[in-house]
């Protein structure tokens, strides 16, 4: 009897645990529709299963770990490969909706200049832009794009010479990439107007605004933090608009390029490409939910190359953050600091993506264990934290630094900065232009140094000494390898007559003292200046550039490409029709300015020749951008007339691609309406035509195409008689044509730089085109 009662309440007890967790899945689900993420946890199989957490980490976003539970986000997508996996779950509450109270301070009372309330995201613009009107001289406000949802992605620039140049590290501060960790966000708008304030009076902050080339950007992810609406951070959520964690969206040291299993988010690439605008020496990026300098890596276990600077530097905001606040706050895991990858692990994350892939020292920093703080903690935790923000500051100026030259034209060198025997996983740094300036920080000892740059011999500095704190100045003169050779790059190489092109000598080697360029079909045709500009191409055509370079021995050589400078007709946006298949098509603005407010304008492009379908070619495209694209806008039509079938509507740098026309006409109708705000730079689009040419997309039926390294040759076999094979670069210019006459070709390809190329191989009335890459 009793063994039946036990039998029955196990059943019990089974049935009510697996309605639960059924219950528990359904509220998940049911927070995704609403939020587009969900917030949970769940306790793992074993605490220390470190291949357990890097299996979770490439499924879901970990956002911390106590013990052997886990507290993470994830989206529709992940939650159901997630919930596969048949763990327990429950759900929580998303920290941005525990306490309403937190927002005490209401509109009609806020003191801008106190920064103790967080501020609507007009607000936040206006703040960012004030600072730029108050301090012209000091500030600039940068917008480097928008996010999804077209909110501003704003830096501030603080420099004593907002206009040069100079020998100074550059230093990047981020916060909130997850839109609901928000106290980084304020103390960020507060770091920024204690720099400006106190320049000139605080001795300490003008000898760094003096000496550091400084970025602050108080908010990563703008669609998060107001996931509730422009008004409020209420409600924000981790991820964008687009229920992305950004933090998981870059590419991974150990993992690659999309390690979330996303494309790069909108929000991502804008900050990738302000990387790489740049050069950053340092740089950190503020969380919550925990109290913890986290510092390299995150994705693998073994320890940095600096591993000891650091522990040295996150020691320091840890101990610095103790000493000025309220017992306990700053102690998380090793008493404030922890490797990320001991805590727990991650992919894609842009600490990572920072020091591995951009040579920056960059440190995650999570300030607030709740992460949205009561407004009424926000000048606490200033209070707190800003001395340690200005202390990692100052670690840029520490180390080992100075500028890399050329021994004999003393002109500034890009050189790669090695410490023989210490660097590794990229840990190295270099020398940047236009100032041949380095900065290399770095944990106190003795180091040898090894300088190396194209075109010159390496140079070794033998027991180069380094003291914490301190900067040692080590200028190095590299001595270039006598030989040389011409080469060149341009503006641009395709164009419209009448449009000035840039020339720039990008000759190396030797020391160069003469420089003379001939230019076919331009005006002027012939030029000494070592980068001539706004050479002229008044017809259309095909233009050879010839450049030859003399040094002082009386040697020379010469570099001469047939074809470099494509001219064709201009096709300028207005109300007007017109046939062609060779041109090149603009905004009004052209290919020099931008387009203009108030415009409506309606153009049809013809075929040139009968029967064929326009092609239009998109090859550049910046307009303003807006959600629903109802400011500036281009749109295409399939026809001959705006009645014809709609393609699409496009603006920001949504480029349509290649749009191939598709009716009786062959004919394409463009409309373009701006508004009365911004201007941008428009579009340049290539106009051919289709005249029914087969082109196989997938050519392995009729060749074999192996594989084309750099420097070596390209081998084809087909099933049929091959009468010619051309190799063009993808601007059209023939590099390669070779007659062939039989089934099977072997191509030398040792005269292609690395790059994607065009190959079309003709088959009596056959033609087809592959593009192919040729090895890096």
């Amino acid at each position: 009897m009793y063994k039946k009662l036990f039998i029955t309440s196990l059943c019990a007890f089974l049935y009510l645990l697996t309605n639960a967790q059924s219950s528990q899945f359904h509220k998940a689900n049911e927070v995704l529709k609403e939020r587009g993420e969900v917030y949970f946890s769940f306790q793992l199989a074993s605490s220390d299963n470190i291949s357990e957490l890097d299996m979770l980490t490439t499924m879901i976003s970990l956002d911390n770990l106590d013990g052997s539970k886990v507290f993470a986000y994830a989206n529709s997508r992940e939650f159901a490969e997630f919930e596969k996996l048949g763990y327990n779950i429950k759900v929580l509450t998303p920290p941005s909706m525990i306490f309403e109270s937190v927002l005490e301070n209401s509109q009609k009372d806020r003191d801008v200049s106190s920064f103790d309330y967080y501020p609507t995201y007009e607000e936040y613009v206006s703040m960012m832009y004030q600072f730029e009107t108050d301090y012209p001289d000091m500030c600039e406000i940068v917008n480097i794009g928008y996010s999804t949802d077209g909110r501003e992605l704003l830096f501030a620039h603080i420099n004593n010479d907002l206009e040069m140049d100079q020998n100074e590290p550059e230093f990047m501060y981020t916060s909130t990439i997850h839109g609901d960790e928000v106290t980084g966000y304020v103390l960020m708008l507060r770091l920024i107007d204690h720099l400006l304030v106190n320049y000139g009076t605080d001795s300490e902050i003008t000898d760094i605004v003096d000496n550091i080339d400084i970025w602050i950007n108080p908010n990563a992810n703008p669609d998060g933090t107001y996931a509730g609406g422009n008004n409020t951070v209420w409600a924000a959520t981790r991820a964008n608009a687009n229920s992305v964690d950004l933090n998981r969206n870059y590419a991974d040291p150990e993992d690659g390029p999309h390690p979330d299993g996303n494309e790069y988010q909108i929000e991502t690439i804008a900050f990738m490409d302000f990387a790489d605008e740049h050069d950053f020496v340092m740089s950190a990026n503020f969380h919550g939910g925990a109290e913890v300098a986290n510092y390299p890596w995150d994705t693998w276990p073994q320890l940095a190359a600096d591993d000891d600077w650091w522990e040295m530097v996150s020691r320091e905001y840890a101990d610095t953050c103790q000493f000025y606040s309220t017992s306990g706050y700053f102690t998380d895991l090793d008493n404030g600091i922890t490797n990320g990858y001991a805590w727990y692990t991650i992919s894609g994350g842009r600490q990572d993506y920072m020091n591995y892939f951009k040579n920056c020292r960059e440190l995650t920093l999570e300030i607030s264990e709740t992460k949205l703080l009561p407004e009424s903690q926000l000048d606490n935790f200033w209070e707190y934290n800003y001395r340690s923000l200005i202390n990692y500051m100052k670690q840029s100026l520490y180390g080992f630094s100075g500028i890399v030259t050329n021994s004999v034209t003393g002109d500034p060198v890009h050189a790669k900065v090695n410490i023989s025997g210490h660097d590794y996983d990229n840990s190295y740094v270099y020398s940047n232009l236009p100032v041949g300036n380095y900065y290399r920080p770095i944990k106190e000892g003795t180091y040898n140094v090894t300088f190396s740059a194209f075109g010159y011999y390496d140079q070794v500095v033998e027991n180069v000494p380094v003291t914490d704190y301190q900067n040692y100045i080590l200028n190095v003169e590299l001595v270039p390898i006598l030989a040389f050779y011409a080469d060149f790059s341009s503006s641009t190489e395709l164009t419209s007559p009448g449009i000035g092109v840039d020339y720039y000598d990008e000759s190396a080697g030797g020391d160069i003292i003469d420089w003379h360029w001939t230019f076919e079909g331009g005006t002027p045709e012939e030029s000494n200046d070592r980068n001539p500009s706004g050479i002229i191409y008044n017809e259309p055509g095909d233009y050879k550039v010839t450049l030859t370079v003399s040094v002082m021995s009386g040697n020379s050589d010469t570099k001469e490409v047939e074809d470099y400078i494509i001219i064709k007709e201009a096709l300028n946006m207005c109300n007007d029709e017109v046939s062609t298949c060779d041109a090149l098509f603009y905004d009004s603005g052209s290919d020099t300015a931008d387009y203009s407010n108030h415009e409506s304008y309606t153009m049809v492009i013809w075929p040139g020749t009968v029967p064929a379908k326009v092609v239009l070619e998109f090859l550049e495209f910046d307009i303003e951008y807006q959600a629903d694209c109802e400011n500036d806008y281009l749109e295409i039509y399939n026809g001959a007339d705006v009645s014809a079938p709609l393609i699409g509507r496009y603006c920001g740098s949504d480029n349509p691609g290649t749009i191939t026309a598709d009716n009786e006409y062959g004919a394409l109708t463009l409309y373009f309406s701006s508004n009365y705000t911004i201007v941008k730079p428009g579009w340049k689009a290539m106009v051919s035509c289709d005249s029914g040419v087969s082109i196989i997309e997938n050519t392995e039926e009729v060749v074999n195409v192996f594989p084309v390294p750099a420097n070596d040759h390209l081998y084809i076999e087909a099933h049929d008689v091959i009468s010619s094979i051309t190799i063009s670069d993808l601007h059209g210019s023939l590099i390669i044509n070779e007659q062939i006459g039989c089934q099977n070709a072997d191509i030398s390809t040792s005269n292609l730089k690395p790059g994607m190329y065009l190959l079309t191989i003709q088959m009596n009335n056959r033609q087809i085109n592959k593009k192919i890459l040729v090895g890096y």
